[in-house]
């Protein structure tokens, strides 16, 4: 289960509300608990609405609609600029409206109030947990946190400084200072580390794999990953895939 993931599903296990990850321009990153009935009914478009016509450095809104259909939108710009949004719900807050349909879930008013601190305090927990304790720099930690929920777009040293809002030659020396590697090996590491799981769980091509963890190209891919394991993607592949079946 990848980082992302694991948050969500330990929100989802504690309320039973469906969740979605978005970045910043909306696109799902992942979501736990939605079936193809909720995915009918997301209002997307006033969520957005909402968001952009706010002023707040940090938003949390809690979006009501017709037939009592909850959301809570958080931002999580507290932690980086522009990493995205946690969307919570559906769920009703009536209970009257909850007996007629018992479609969505249902959450008292006093309860859903705390929905938002309870997956902010549970995706600060996780990062925690994924990053060793001799990193106390926020700077670092923010940036691997960053690594683990957009490892599959296009990041760079430059972008990762300006979500930040730091400065590039006093963030690489800080890097190198607490994690002992440089950004771009530890990036090129986590998404090796991420496409073993990939190899030995799916029959995803190669170039599919590379994509699915941000690598533009199937070659550089290639090149990367044989320098962090000594193997190819396909020697790797095989040779999970005969561990197994000696298993």
């Amino acid at each position: 289960m990848n980082f992302e993931t694991s948050i969500l599903t330990d929100f989802y296990n504690c309320c039973n509300v469906p969740i979605r990850l978005t970045n910043e321009e909306f696109k799902d990153l992942c979501k736990v608990g939605y079936t193809d009935f909720f995915d009918r009914i997301y209002p997307i478009e006033e969520i957005k609405l909402n968001i952009n016509n706010s002023e707040e450095e940090f938003t949390n809104f809690h979006l009501k609609l017709k037939n009592d259909i909850n959301y809570k939108i958080v931002d999580m710009s507290k932690y980086n600029k522009k990493t995205g949004y946690f969307v919570i719900g559906p769920f009703r807050t009536n209970v009257i409206t909850n007996l007629i349909n018992k479609d969505i879930p249902y959450k008292p008013i006093a309860c859903c109030q705390y929905l938002s601190t309870l997956i902010l305090s549970i995706y600060e927990d996780k990062l925690k947990q994924s990053t060793p304790s001799s990193i106390m720099s926020p700077y670092i930690r923010k940036a691997i946190g960053y690594i683990h929920m957009h490892y599959k777009e296009e990041i760079s040293i430059d972008s990762i400084c300006e979500e930040l809002d730091i400065n590039k030659c006093y963030f690489c020396s800080l890097f190198k200072k607490y994690t002992g590697n440089t950004f771009s090996y530890f990036l090129n590491n986590f998404r090796v580390e991420k496409s073993k799981e990939l190899l030995r769980n799916t029959n995803l091509s190669l170039l599919e794999v590379a994509f699915s963890v941000g690598f533009n190209n199937q070659t550089y891919y290639s090149i990367i990953f044989k320098k962090f394991t000594n193997q190819t993607p396909s020697q790797y592949r095989s040779s999970s895939l005969l561990c197994e079946l000696n298993e």
